[in-house]
């Protein structure tokens, strides 16, 4: 039981839920507080350690996250986004991230993108992405290419710093982040990340797009 309510509370950092974490100003040495209504479950254990704008987990609640499909296995530390994100907000901080190989992870089912460099998450935000009919594709997709400066010819539109995920057009990009928002069958993300994103990410680069969902 003790495991399961771990989980759900990673899955508040996450974006998963609007639970709140303990406030900045609680001594960033102890574990960060889990909300009051599980914190009586017995045998928890600790969830993470906060140091600033980042949450540091323990080996456990990364294993426990992993297998439940909440973040990639061997995250070490998340961003800690002092609760949910709003649409288009986004949070990136790289201070002491050593280097590292980039690896990009979109949540259709939560509607956030993830970005890590190694095994520390340095950025993250609420997502746009396709339509009925116009699915985003799911998978484990190489980035094919990047263009700076681009406009859709098809649907007359911008599509700044895109990364390209497929040869039909389909990339990550800026876009309007609004709700009710889609997108053609690509994952749309705030310009200013979509730029942050652009300059770290290469040419073979991988995205892993996973979820089951559908906009309507």
């Amino acid at each position: 039981m003790g495991f399961a309510v771990v989980l759900i509370a990673i899955a508040a950092l996450v974006g998963a839920t609007i639970w709140v974490l303990a406030p900045a100003e609680a001594a960033r040495t102890e574990p960060v507080a889990l909300p009051k209504s599980v914190t009586s479950a017995p045998s928890l254990p600790h969830l993470a350690h906060d140091s600033g704008d980042r949450l540091y987990l323990t080996p456990e609640a990364s294993r426990l996250a992993a297998k439940d499909g909440l973040l990639p296995a061997g995250i070490k530390s998340i961003i800690d986004t002092t609760g949910q994100l709003k649409y288009g907000q986004y949070k990136w901080d790289t201070v002491g991230v050593p280097p590292g190989k980039l690896k990009i992870r979109v949540d259709l089912d939560r509607q956030l993108i993830s970005v890590f460099i190694g095994p520390h998450e340095v950025g993250t935000a609420i997502i746009v992405y396709g339509a009925n009919g116009k699915e985003s594709p799911r998978g484990h997709l190489p980035i094919l290419g990047k263009t700076k400066d681009y406009h859709s010819i098809t649907y007359d539109a911008p599509m700044p710093y895109s990364l390209w995920l497929r040869s039909d057009g389909v990339a990550i990009h800026g876009s309007e982040v609004t709700p009710g928002h889609a997108t053609n069958g690509c994952i749309g993300v705030p310009t200013e990340f979509a730029k942050r994103l652009f300059e770290l990410a290469h040419k073979g680069d991988i995205v892993d797009i996973v979820g089951d969902a559908k906009a309507g």
